[in-house]
């Protein structure tokens, strides 16, 4: 079982991959990889819409080198602190539900999940640089409910938890997430 494989079995919903690449041991490296690739994604795409935006104004500066490493390190990191803050608010939640009380397995396939964020990476860096349409807007509808597929798999896999109980606590996660995001913005 390498990345690859265990990738695509994660795509295609296979509940049954979490345990054998935890059995592995690679859980830890694959979760990191997938969280490392999506904060460049990010990153390297909002630095491209910014730069975009940037030329076309009335200073038309480039973005220094020193100032894009810098600005792609910072990308890496909110993306650790995001998986980090979701892997939490999944687990308090799964675990209210009756799920399991170990935090590290919702964690790690939180993380091993994130490889369905990878396309929105692109598309919400757009919308964020003020790009509108109402294909981009489709997109991201469709590849966030994929990508919440995806991880209510992988967090149904780590807590045990049934169907029904598990799309309880995605929705109550779900609920408070967006809330404390409409009221930080």
């Amino acid at each position: 079982m390498n990345y690859t494989s265990s990738m695509r079995a994660i795509l295609q919903l296979d509940e049954g991959i979490y345990p054998l690449i935890h059995n592995a041991g690679k859980a830890v490296n694959y979760g990191m990889v997938n969280i490392l690739i999506f904060g460049l994604l990010h990153s390297i795409s909002a630095l491209h819409f910014s730069e975009t935006l940037l030329q076309t104004g009335d200073a038309g500066q480039a973005i220094p080198n020193a100032l894009r490493l810098q600005l792609m390190a910072v990308g890496v990191g909110v993306a650790f602190l995001m998986h980090a803050s979701a892997a939490l608010f999944l687990w308090v939640f799964s675990r209210g539900f009756g799920g399991r009380t170990a935090f590290l397995p919702v964690y790690l396939n939180l993380g091993l999940s994130l490889i369905a964020l990878w396309p929105l990476a692109p598309a919400l860096a757009a919308l964020q640089a003020g790009i509108r349409g109402g294909l981009l807007h489709g997109f991201i509808g469709l590849a966030a409910l994929y990508a919440l597929g995806v991880i209510f798999i992988g967090t149904k896999s780590a807590s045990g938890l049934s169907i029904s109980r598990m799309s309880v606590a995605m929705m109550v996660t779900l609920v408070v997430v967006v809330s404390l995001m409409y009221l930080w913005t």
